[in-house]
């Protein structure tokens, strides 16, 4: 679901950039200290994951394409700030060496697929852990998933409305192309991913309870 350079105009991607750069910080003085220490094999690990999956895109109409992205499971074991930092290296590095997503349109990939995603997996994981923490890890993915891909056919829908220059698809056809593989294929196999994983990760002992 990443927005390629030249789809978005800088009224939409400098006002991004600026919401991401403190959130960037924040979460990197919050998050990545020395008493992160202990975590960092997994969290790296899991960041290279997510780089793995993410680079398997399926071009899609509308601008953009479809894949994974497999950072709910680091905002569902750590916290969203967390996912937040380690999408937004995933992104800076395929927009640098593999021409997907691009460094303008960074803030807004980041915040979708970073925070806004991550964070409803989040939030998500922990109103339902109690019944069942499997099944609220895949609601979690599941959930997180629709909320990146949505808010990523918004800000192409408002580009769209603002100058169809920029972006001549409409909302709807956007909106259509990216949510129906969304909601029936990715968001199932993002949510299997994310409890596969954090299964993987219990069983051997690599992050505990939380």
């Amino acid at each position: 679901m990443h927005v390629p350079d030249g789809f978005l105009a800088p009224t939409i991607t400098l006002p991004a950039w600026c919401a991401a750069a403190p959130l960037w910080y924040w979460a990197v003085r919050r998050n990545f200290g020395t008493s992160s220490t202990e975590s960092l094999p997994v969290v790296g690990s899991l960041t290279a994951l997510a780089f793995v999956v993410q680079s398997i895109m399926i071009p899609i109409p509308g601008g953009t394409s479809a894949h994974l992205t497999g950072v709910a499971i680091l905002a569902i074991l750590y916290n969203p700030g967390v996912a937040f930092v380690c999408e937004s290296l995933v992104l800076l590095l395929q927009a640098l060496f593999f021409g997907a997503g691009g460094f303008t349109v960074l803030g807004v990939n980041a915040l979708a697929m970073g925070l806004l995603g991550p964070g409803a997996a989040w939030l998500c994981y922990r109103a339902l852990r109690r019944l069942s923490e499997r099944g609220a890890a895949f609601l979690g993915a599941y959930a997180g998933m629709q909320v990146a891909t949505l808010a990523v056919s918004l800000v192409l829908g408002l580009q769209h409305r603002l100058s169809p220059a920029y972006m001549p698809v409409p909302f709807s056809v956007t909106a259509t192309a990216m949510m129906v593989p969304s909601l029936t294929v990715l968001g199932i196999v993002e949510g299997l991913y994310t409890v596969m994983t954090l299964s993987l990760l219990r069983k051997v002992k690599l992050v505990g309870p939380r």
